[in-house]
């Protein structure tokens, strides 16, 4: 096997790594987001309140949310600069895969020539996915628990822009991934 080909198929398993990478990250991330929207409606629920007179364990479950509120905010934090890393290694192989394309008049390999069409279309949405979660992240500080008109626009907001969903649907990325695979393990 010659060294192109070596290349390109350590270029089309990077590419397989990030985006499933990616993938395991978003999932990560629904779970924490939809914790931190259940603390938020928690914060003001005080089921026993008629349980103690005093307001000490009102005060204690209160502080216990806010710690559990700060845990799940940190981890979506470390969760977001691990997408961003993903996203820049994604780019890079995007940019690895265009100049394979530039050096020669065209690409030999067809599973390069497809992983290069996907993340030439669906770079954007990866990108849109990240700054969506970005911005939700940084909502989460400001939100009033006690409207539940921003906690309901959060969750829409939050809900109705499957961008990983396009992702998937549109380009149909499991065939893609096992393609690339049977490439990278054939000989």
């Amino acid at each position: 096997m010659n060294e192109e080909q070596n290349n390109e198929k350590k270029i089309i398993n990077d590419c397989i790594i990030y985006v499933k990478k990616y993938f395991d990250l978003h999932d990560l991330t629904v779970i924490e987001i939809n914790e931190l929207i259940k603390i938020i409606l928690n914060k003001n629920v005080s089921p026993l309140e008629d349980l103690d007179e005093n307001g000490k364990l009102d005060i204690f479950i209160k502080n216990e949310l806010k710690y559990d509120f700060i845990k799940k905010f940190e981890s979506l934090k470390c969760i977001l600069v691990e997408i961003k890393e993903c996203t820049k290694n994604l780019k890079k192989q995007k940019k690895l895969i265009e100049d394979i394309k530039m050096n020669k008049s065209s690409i030999k390999s067809p599973i390069l020539f497809s992983l290069n069409r996907f993340l030439s279309k669906a770079f954007k949405y990866f990108k849109q996915d990240y700054k969506l979660k970005q911005r939700l992240h940084q909502s989460f500080i400001h939100v009033d628990s006690t409207c539940e008109n921003e906690v309901n626009r959060l969750q829409l907001m939050w809900k109705e822009t499957p961008f990983l969903y396009l992702i998937l649907e549109k380009y149909n990325v499991n065939k893609l991934i096992t393609e690339c695979k049977q490439y990278v393990c054939a000989k």
